[in-house]
């Protein structure tokens, strides 16, 4: 049941871009599109015809803190990565012996840290990683969560987002989000935009209740006029705050075209077996052009 209902969201999700009609529009997104656009700028608009800007007034000030925070955020993330690097790469090669659920006593012999994931958050009535190597007939090696999510600011703005999230005992993963746009245009019709990032994870530290991830990726911006790429640093943390309950934070810093982007999500969930309902704030600026709004999904664990 719960798998069927994860396609038929993943299937919805891909179906409603290709049914909205796209028309040309001067709203939000399109603002937040060209403001990405790295060939000849768009000619000059009168005051009437600019979208509105929530800090219209600090728009270049933003974009220098922006630029010079992701170089000193570049910088942190590329020392604290080549060290957590080097120290994934060292083999910590270990023999395990222990009695299987047949009560016949194993031998293994295990490489890497000794963490492993449950099947799904407070399985064993806590947390949700096994942390010691007495948990490796129990625990796996591999962690595969994926959400669906509906975003809105309460006015013509609305989003449709996935996330995915792949990660291993040997702490590497892949992070990927991908969000649909929608926006009501007062003259008719819906203008749309695709944002997504994919991103290669690190995750330190992790326990039995609290995991950190940092990583480098790549942000892509699309709509009728074409796309955008650019650079992306993450991180974020997942804190099982006791059964139920699961707070989920995340932050992304980069580049798309020649805009600076700024992401920040943060979601307060309530985990039933491998299924969570969750529900948060999300805020993206785009170069001054914020995109933000309430969101609430649901995510399924395997």
């Amino acid at each position: 049941m719960v798998k069927t209902l994860a396609l038929s969201l993943i299937v919805s999700i891909v179906v409603l871009p290709m049914i909205t009609t796209r028309v040309q529009a001067g709203g939000l997104l399109s603002a937040a599109a060209g403001e990405s656009r790295t060939d000849d700028p768009d000619p000059p608009r009168s005051e009437e015809a600019k979208p509105k800007r929530r800090d219209r007034d600090h728009h270049h000030d933003c974009g220098d803190d922006a630029s010079s925070a992701l170089g000193e955020l570049a910088g942190t993330l590329l020392f604290y990565g080549t060290i957590a690097a080097v120290d994934a790469m060292i083999p910590d090669q270990r023999t395990v012996c222990c009695i299987n659920a047949s009560g016949e006593e194993v031998t293994y012999t295990i490489y890497g840290p000794p963490g492993y994931f449950s099947d799904y958050p407070y399985q064993h009535e806590f947390g949700y990683m096994l942390m010691g190597d007495e948990w490796v007939t129990v625990g796996k090696t591999t962690s595969i969560r994926g959400s669906v999510e509906y975003g809105t600011d309460f006015g013509n703005l609305s989003r449709v987002g996935t996330k995915l999230l792949v990660e291993g005992t040997s702490r590497w993963g892949i992070d990927m989000q991908w969000d649909e746009y929608f926006e009501n245009i007062p003259s008719g019709g819906t203008d749309q935009l695709t944002m997504g990032d994919l991103n290669f994870t690190f995750r330190a530290p992790q326990g039995y209740h609290s995991q950190f991830r940092f990583g480098l990726g790549t942000n892509l911006l699309e709509d009728r006029n074409g796309s955008e790429f650019g650079i992306n640093f993450t991180t974020g943390y997942d804190v099982y705050i006791g059964k139920p309950w699961i707070w989920s934070t995340e932050m992304d810093l980069g580049k798309v075209g020649s805009a600076d982007l700024f992401r920040i999500r943060s979601t307060l969930g309530a985990q039933w077996k491998r299924a969570e309902v969750f529900a948060g704030y999300q805020y993206t600026n785009l170069e001054g052009i914020e995109l933000d709004g309430f969101v609430s999904g649901i995510r399924f664990w395997f």
